[in-house]
């Protein structure tokens, strides 16, 4: 018993250390594709990412990276009204998963942005948008959430005359 549990102790840690490098692999490898501008294998692997190390330290990036390639309209054969639900599904699940990523409050704008502006869901984006500023109070977004809660709704038209009246 005595000569099992030191050789399980080092089992565990080899089998550790070989997982974390493999989360970095994908990533990097997803990286690499998307950098060529092989769009749909970089999504590939950065799901396997997500999928495979969901608290691993590449998720959050992953979830990012899936979100905006998604938010471009990067990945091949979705209609653009799928590619936004898809890319504020994936924003609002690096938010939920990892709020405290350096890319939290991008993706939580991100998504309130492409509610507002691409899905027009007001409601859903007021309410992300609050979240934000709830959450996130000093971040240097907050300027630009004010203003698109100012102009929630309004036509280009409405906010440009908005903005000479007030002059």
């Amino acid at each position: 018993m005595k000569r099992i549990l030191p050789l399980l102790f080092i089992s565990l840690i080899l089998i550790t250390a070989c997982n974390s490098n493999k989360d970095r692999d994908t990533f990097d490898s997803a990286e690499k594709k998307y950098n060529e501008k092989k769009y749909a294998e970089a999504l590939t692997d950065y799901k396997l990412v997500i999928d495979e190390y969901p608290s691993g330290d590449f998720a959050a990036k992953s979830l990012m990276r899936v979100g905006s390639l998604y938010q471009m309209f990067l990945v091949p054969n979705v209609q653009s009204d799928e590619s936004n639900k898809k890319a504020v599904e994936y924003y609002r699940n690096l938010y939920k998963n990892f709020p405290k990523s350096v890319d939290a409050p991008k993706a939580l704008f991100m998504s309130g942005f492409i509610l507002a502006n691409n899905l027009n869901k007001l409601d859903e984006a007021k309410l992300t948008y609050q979240t934000f500023l709830d959450k996130f109070p000093k971040h240097e977004l907050v300027p630009q959430i004010k203003m698109e809660l100012e102009n929630l709704g309004k036509t280009p038209e409405e906010i440009l005359e908005n903005k000479l009246s007030s002059k």
